[in-house]
């Protein structure tokens, strides 16, 4: 494909407020919007990440030079300078989301997140991807009113015979109140620390004085589950594509819940879903789904896009024209006549014939190549623009006006987060993940929000794509991530499916003070295989638009949960 070269620069203004507009919210931190002071769509405002970054999370530290057993364990922490009376109001049980810093040997830091469930009644644990449902895993846990401690330690068998024991222990510092602490952690693998720094760790619970659901009521609760046996998972659900009254769910292959696929059900009486076939991946990772026509469009880590006839809505079969390559595709977008498969790198297809797609050529924006974790996640097409979303690399928008054979997209602009001097990304900064676009009168507002501690709601001006501007923020905890979002542009309501803090639903009318109108906490702690994963919780979000909405589905948005599955939800208000 032919490109084009462009350099594009923002700078924003430093202007920044704090407030709510749902009345509900007053004196709560209830769904914070960050505006400039009377905001207009004129105005931009300064964007200050999405977490702090000014250094470490606990005044403790792992002790140089323990080795061994002790490795690991308490006695292997500095919490002389920890206020540690406050830990015994720490509850014991629950889902935990942690962000960490690890101090790296170059004297740089990095940042992950990580997760873990907590139970005293015998139940199943989890603790930093591990389960108790592993028989080489061992959970050690010791509280009491001036002690938070967990370790977790592993034995694993290596290709050349030897043994790798890891102990990963976590020390609590001092707690913020019952729900929110700050500690250190080290990771030892056969007596040797790999790694060590500081954490904040957060008990996903209600908040906000919120019920179960507002706005929103469940009309069904469908597990997927392998349909020889409903005991076993049919990996995690992540992602969901409704048509011809059947939904298909695509799962990937996870930890503790087995080989994904695809699982179609019929949805022709949405209270009662009914599970009508299954499809493995064996092994592969299908992440996300489309449909046009009779085609249905799988996106793969190792096959690219997977094309099934779906002209029998129950029992897809591969298309005898295939694209498949081996290369990833993340996720997958359609508009028109034009199939996007988001991954390495973005690949644009021809589906003028649905059930035979037929590649027009690669892209790459410039730049992204080279730099530091640019990967493009995701992208929404509307009035000839692509917005992908690059992960590090921001939001990079593109003409696709004149696809063919021999013109590829054209760069026109990108919104990139904060950035050091050098251009390397900064570290209090998310990733751009997914995004939604609309008209405003005589503008363009783009809707988009990152994937990790701290991510939420930016909305953006983006009529001139060489000069976007932040108009305002839509965030909750940080220690819950947003994570996918559906537009409603006639109606100008966004439905974002938001992990641990489930469905919510943005009046979005007027795009400068987004207003919740409403949600539903899909979370709940006791759920099977919760904490396994920071990213847990509503995943996948799914409202059926024309020509796929029916008598049947319209008004009802479909939801992904990772632990409960697809829940069809209707709106009251």
């Amino acid at each position: 494909m032919q490109r084009s070269r462009l350099a594009v620069l923002l700078f924003l203004p430093l202007a920044l407020a704090t407030g709510c507009t749902d009345s509900k919210c007053k004196n709560t931190p209830c769904g914070n919007i960050d505006a400039g002071v009377d905001a207009g769509m004129d105005s931009g405002v300064a964007d200050p990440g999405d977490f702090d970054a000014s250094g470490p999370y606990a005044n403790c530290h792992f002790i140089q030079g323990t080795t061994g057993t002790q490795c690991g364990e308490l006695g292997s922490f500095n919490l002389s300078a920890c206020q540690r009376s406050t830990l015994g109001g720490i509850d014991e049980e629950g889902v935990f989301t942690t962000h960490g810093r690890a101090d790296l040997n170059d004297g740089g830091v990095r940042y992950f997140v990580q997760s873990h469930s907590l139970r005293n009644d015998g139940g199943v644990e989890t603790f930093n991807g591990w389960s108790t449902y592993s028989p080489n895993m061992t959970l050690t846990r010791q509280f009491d009113n001036n002690t938070w401690f967990v370790s977790r330690y592993t034995e694993s068998s290596l290709t050349d015979g030897g043994t790798l024991n890891v102990k990963v222990g976590y020390a609590g510092c001092s707690a913020q109140d019952s729900n929110h602490f700050t500690g250190c952690y080290a990771v030892c693998s056969n007596g040797q620390a790999t790694e060590q720094g500081t954490f904040k760790a957060a008990r996903i619970v209600p908040t906000r004085n919120e019920s179960e659901a507002n706005g929103l009521t469940l009309v069904s609760e469908t597990p997927v589950r392998n349909q020889n046996d409903s005991s076993y998972f049919f990996g995690m659900p992540v992602d969901v594509y409704v048509t011809k009254n059947h939904a298909y769910v695509v799962s990937i292959e996870a930890s503790y819940r087995g080989v994904g696929g695809l699982t179609v059900f019929d949805v022709s009486d949405p209270t009662r879903p009914r599970l009508v076939n299954q499809i493995s991946s064996d092994g592969n990772y299908w992440n996300g789904v489309w449909a046009k026509g009779d085609a249905l469009y799988v996106a793969s880590a190792k096959r690219g896009v997977i094309t099934f006839d779906i002209t029998n809505p129950a029992s897809p079969v591969l298309t005898p024209v295939q694209v498949q390559e081996n290369v990833d595709a993340h996720t997958v977008f359609v508009e028109g006549n034009h199939l996007y498969a988001m991954g390495a790198p973005t690949r644009i297809y021809d589906i003028s014939n649905p059930r035979a797609p037929r590649l027009l050529g690669r892209y790459e924006p410039p730049g992204a190549s080279s730099y530091p974790y640019a990967y493009v996640h995701d992208a929404f097409v509307y009035q000839g623009r692509m917005y992908s979303f690059y992960w590090s690399y921001g939001m990079q928008i593109s003409d696709v006006s004149q696809l063919s054979d021999t013109q590829g997209p054209t760069p026109l602009g990108s919104y990139r987060y904060g950035v050091n001097p050098d251009g390397s990304p900064m570290l209090n900064y998310a990733h751009s993940h997914a995004g939604a676009v609309g008209t405003y009168a005589d503008r363009l507002i783009a809707f988009e929000g990152g994937e990790t501690w701290g991510a939420h709601l930016r909305v953006l001006d983006v009529t001139d794509p060489a000069n976007v501007k932040l108009l305002t923020r839509y965030r909750l905890r940080q220690e819950a991530s947003i994570h996918n979002m559906i537009l409603d542009e006639a109606r100008k309501r966004l439905y974002i499916a938001y992990y641990q803090e489930g469905v919510r639903v943005l009046d979005v009318a007027n795009p400068a003070q987004p207003r919740e109108i409403g949600y539903f906490n899909t979370f709940r702690s006791e759920d099977p295989m919760r904490g396994l994963s920071f990213y847990d919780g509503a995943i996948g979000i799914r409202v059926p638009k024309a020509p796929d909405v029916s008598s049947a589905n319209a008004g009802l948005l479909y939801v992904i949960d990772t632990s409960r599955g697809m829940l069809v939800l209707r709106e009251t208000k």
